[in-house]
């Protein structure tokens, strides 16, 4: 099932709003979650396929900036348009959807997410379902 289908056949479970840093951004990908840099390293090891993925975690700072520099997207619950995690996702220049407060309550593992920035504002579309 390709991404477009998911998108077609599901409905928007929620959307999220945050802060970005990128001014007209968009991505999509498959959602995984990780509270550490170290396990998020790891988990980015075993994807085997060319997925996009979008990364869920509470914050990102400067200790993420290898693990979003090989995510297609970032959405969490801390941060805002001026937090270091700002700073990363604007000088990797990765799609992020910061401070949404329950990115990672209400988004499950392998959920499809479409990533939208525009100004200083994103939102998360979240379908539910794996691919």
């Amino acid at each position: 099932m390709t991404r477009m289908e998911i998108k077609r056949e599901k409905k928007v479970k929620i959307i999220l709003k945050g802060w970005t840093s990128n001014q007209i951004s968009q991505t999509e990908g498959f959602a995984f979650i990780s509270q550490t840099p170290k396990a998020a390293r790891a988990q980015i090891l075993t994807f085997r396929d060319q997925t996009p993925r979008i990364l869920i975690c509470p914050s990102i700072d400067w200790s993420w900036s290898d693990v979003v520099n090989e995510v297609a997207g970032v959405v969490t619950d801390h941060g805002t348009r001026v937090s270091r995690g700002s700073e990363v996702s604007g000088i990797v220049q990765v799609p992020a959807v910061l401070g949404t407060k329950i990115a990672t309550q209400e988004i499950k593992e392998g959920d499809f997410i479409e990533i939208i920035c525009e100004g200083m504002e994103a939102v998360a579309k979240v379908f539910s379902g794996k691919k």
